[in-house]
């Protein structure tokens, strides 16, 4: 990394994560996030509390959760039993972070990327000071990092310095031109890792914006959402979502080209509609599987004063 500007907005700055624990601790509050529709119906999560472990069997008495019966006791012994379970005194908490090429863009303050970064540190540091355990995933089309859930500062500050390190190299590789486009970006398969490695009553953040979302991720997305709760933010740049000001533009995925006549007003509209398409169209999925779609700009400030 050369020239490297403190909180640039391109790369990270080695203290710009850690530095984060002095927000998480102090009495500002985070900036309440913008959802992108809402879940009807009286669904109720399935989570309640820090999260549940079992703890024993014992026979079932009048009042019980039927949802409860432990059915293989029940079969062994002839009479009904119920599980019962004891708060966990720590939650883990799992930041799964997207670093492929698509979230290294931004046309103010600071790319998605670095703001994805930024939002998943401070979450950590919240669940760290809740006397939770963080651990964290981040992929992209040629990385894969896991580091499984632990109260540990020292471990969360590994965490921390990975994806900076991590982040930092592929801001450079594009810098010079040297970013291979040649692996194809799998965010199910990313998903699948999410799966094998949270326990049951995990808290998961999940932090993208969401390129290639499919069918197949989700099924995982439902199934990871029948025993954890899941807080998915969809990360986005102003000029995703509205065309530039009136001009002739060149637009690049990487790999091709294309031109844009942004004083055509017709052309603005159906520019600003695809993406409200997109987002729309994704906010709808997570809402089957009990899922609430959070956005978040590059432009938006993390926390807010509060009292």
């Amino acid at each position: 990394m050369t020239n490297l500007k403190k909180n640039n907005g391109i790369w990270l700055d080695k203290m710009e994560l850690p530095e984060l624990f002095k927000v998480a601790k102090s009495k500002e509050t985070l900036t309440p996030p913008k959802i992108a529709g809402t879940i009807g119906g009286p669904y109720l999560t399935k989570l309640k509390g820090r999260g549940m472990e079992f703890a024993e069997a014992r026979p079932y008495q009048p009042g019980d959760d039927v949802r409860h019966i432990d059915w293989r006791v029940t079969a062994r012994t002839g009479r009904t039993h119920t599980k019962l379970y004891r708060e966990e005194r720590e939650r883990p908490v799992m930041l799964v972070l997207d670093q492929c090429r698509q979230m290294f863009f931004g046309s103010r303050k600071r790319l998605k990327s670095v703001q994805a970064a930024r939002m998943a540190a401070l979450m950590g540091w919240r669940a760290l000071l809740r006397g939770d355990r963080v651990g964290g995933i981040l992929f992209s089309e040629k990385l894969h990092y896991e580091f499984r859930p632990r109260g540990d500062r020292r471990h969360y500050l590994r965490l921390l310095s990975k994806i900076m390190t991590e982040h930092n190299r592929i801001a450079d590789e594009m810098k010079y031109d040297q970013w291979s486009f040649g692996s194809k970006y799998q965010f199910s398969e990313a998903l699948i890792r999410v799966r094998h490695l949270v326990q049951p009553g995990s808290l998961v953040y999940i932090f993208s914006d969401f390129p290639s979302f499919d069918e197949e991720c989700r099924k995982h997305m439902f199934q990871l959402s029948k025993h954890n709760q899941l807080e998915v933010y969809l990360l986005s740049d102003p000029l995703e979502k509205e065309a530039p000001s009136s001009g002739n533009y060149v637009m690049s995925d990487g790999k091709s080209n294309a031109w844009i006549n942004s004083s055509n007003t017709n052309t603005r509209r159906l520019y600003a509609a695809a993406y409200e398409k997109l987002q729309q169209s994704l906010s709808e999925e997570l809402q089957s599987c009990r899922i609430t779609l959070n956005l978040l700009s590059t432009v938006d400030s993390l926390f807010q004063p509060g009292k």
